[in-house]
C-alpha cells in the first residue's frame, strides 16, 4: 500500500466521529490532543510545586501545613484550568472558555458601584499571597541581614521587622481591596464601623493591641529576655499584635495576653543591665578553720568561667545555726538563663572542695537525755493495797 494511502486510512481513523456533543464532533485526534494538553497542565502543575513552590518556601521557612495548603491550591487550581482547555479542544464548538470567562466575571454584587466577580476575589487572595509571602522574605532574610551590619541588638532588630510586617501587609490590604472595590476612603468607613463594635464589644482584643504596640515601641521586654510572670518563668519567644509567647523552663509555650505585661507586676531578669546576683547558700560545722571556709568558697567561685570577676564574688557569714554557721556565696553572671546552671555547678564544686580541704557540711543533730530513774518510795516487803 502506497504511503499516501496508508497516510490517509490512519487521517480517516483518528477522524473518525466517535459521538457528538454540542453540535461538535468527538474524534480520535480531539480525545489524543485533550489528553496532551491534560498531561501538559499536569506536569506544569509538578514542575511549579517541586521547583518553585517547594524552594520558595524552604527558603521563607513556611510552616508544613501552609506549604501543603498552598500546593492544594496551585494543584486545583492548575488541573481545573487545564481541565477547561482540554474540554475545549475536545469540544471546539462549545465555547467553554469564553462560557467560563462569562462565569469568573459575572458580577456578585456591587461595591462603590464597582462590580465583585469571582475572578475580583481570587486576585483578591492572591494580592494577599504574595504581599504575605514578601513580607516573610523581608522580615527571615533581607531585614535581618541588613541589620546585622549594623550590629544592633536582637530585641530592637524583632521591632523593625514585625513593624515591616504591619506595614508591607497594610499596603498589600490596601492594595487587595481595590480589586474588589474598596477604596482607601473606603476602608476609613469600614475601620469607623469596626471602631463601633471595638466600643461595644471588643476593649479586651483592643487593649491586648494596644498593649502589643506599647511592648514593640518601648520594649520593656523584647525577644530573648528571662522573664516571670505569676508562677511561670521563662523566656519570651515571640511578641505578637495580641499576645506575647513565652517558653517555660520545662518547654512548655505559654500565651500571655499582652495587657498582662503592662497591667501586671512582671520580672524582667534581663532588663537593662543583664547581671544577675546569684546567692549560694551552704552549712559549716562549728569544728571547721573560718579562714579556709573562706579560701576554699573563693576559690569555687574564682574557678568557675560563668562568675564575673568585676563585681568580685564576696563570702558572708549570714547567721549562727543550730548545728552549723550558715554561709552565704555571693556571685554575679551575665547571663540570667543560666541561672540553673551555674548554681548547681558551684554547688557540685562546694562539696568536691570541701572534701579536698576536710571542711565538713553538718547535718541537723538532736541529742536526747535520759534522766536517771527516782527511788522508788515503798519497799519491796509492801503488798499494794486499794485503801494505800
Amino acid at each position: 500500500m502506497p504511503l499516501s494511502e496508508l497516510w490517509s486510512v490512519i487521517k480517516g481513523y483518528f477522524s473518525y466521529e466517535l459521538l457528538s456533543i454540542a453540535g461538535s464532533p468527538v474524534t480520535p485526534i480531539g480525545l489524543l490532543s485533550a489528553a496532551m494538553v491534560f498531561l501538559f497542565f499536569l506536569l506544569l502543575s509538578r514542575l511549579i510545586r517541586r521547583w518553585i513552590i517547594q524552594k520558595t518556601v524552604a527558603y521563607l521557612e513556611v510552616r508544613e501545613a501552609v506549604t501543603r495548603k498552598l500546593n492544594l491550591f496551585v494543584h486545583s487550581l492548575i488541573m481545573l484550568t487545564g481541565i477547561l482547555f482540554a474540554l475545549q479542544v475536545i469540544v471546539p464548538q462549545s465555547k467553554i472558555l469564553s462560557t467560563t470567562s462569562e462565569v469568573l466575571n459575572f458580577p456578585l454584587f456591587l461595591i462603590n458601584e464597582t462590580p465583585v466577580t469571582l475572578f475580583s476575589f481570587f486576585m483578591f487572595l492572591i494580592v494577599i499571597l504574595v504581599f504575605l509571602t514578601a513580607s516573610r522574605l523581608v522580615r527571615n532574610h533581607l531585614l535581618p541581614g541588613i541589620l546585622e551590619q549594623f550590629n544592633i541588638e536582637k530585641g530592637t532588630t524583632y521591632t523593625f521587622t514585625r513593624v515591616a510586617h504591619y506595614l508591607i501587609m497594610l499596603i498589600g490590604g490596601i492594595v487587595a481591596f481595590q480589586f474588589i472595590g474598596i477604596s482607601f476612603s473606603g476602608l476609613v468607613v469600614v475601620f469607623g464601623f469596626l471602631s463601633v463594635g471595638i466600643g461595644f464589644g471588643l476593649q479586651n482584643i483592643t487593649s491586648n493591641f494596644v498593649a502589643g504596640l506599647i511592648l514593640l515601641f518601648e520594649r520593656p521586654i523584647q525577644v530573648g529576655d528571662r522573664v516571670t510572670v505569676g508562677d511561670t518563668e521563662g523566656d519570651v519567644v515571640e511578641i505578637n499584635i495580641r499576645s506575647t509567647t513565652i517558653r517555660s523552663l520545662d518547654n512548655i509555650t505559654i500565651i500571655v495576653p499582652n495587657s498582662e505585661f503592662i497591667s501586671a507586676s512582671v520580672i524582667n531578669w534581663s532588663h537593662g543591665d543583664p547581671r544577675v546576683l546569684l546567692n549560694i547558700p551552704v552549712g559549716v560545722s562549728y569544728d571547721s578553720d573560718p579562714d579556709r571556709v573562706l579560701k576554699t568558697l573563693e576559690e569555687v567561685a574564682a574557678e568557675n568561667s560563668d562568675v564575673l570577676k568585676t563585681p568580685a564574688p564576696e563570702v558572708h557569714l549570714a547567721n549562727f545555726g543550730d548545728s552549723a554557721w550558715d554561709i552565704v556565696l555571693r556571685v554575679w553572671i551575665d547571663n540570667p538563663q543560666e541561672i540553673r546552671d551555674v548554681r548547681s555547678d558551684l554547688n557540685f564544686a562546694i562539696v568536691r572542695k570541701f572534701r579536698e580541704n576536710g571542711i565538713e557540711i553538718p547535718f541537723p543533730q538532736r541529742d536526747l537525755h535520759l534522766r536517771s530513774p527516782l527511788p522508788v518510795p515503798f519497799s519491796g516487803t509492801e503488798r499494794y493495797s486499794p485503801e494505800n
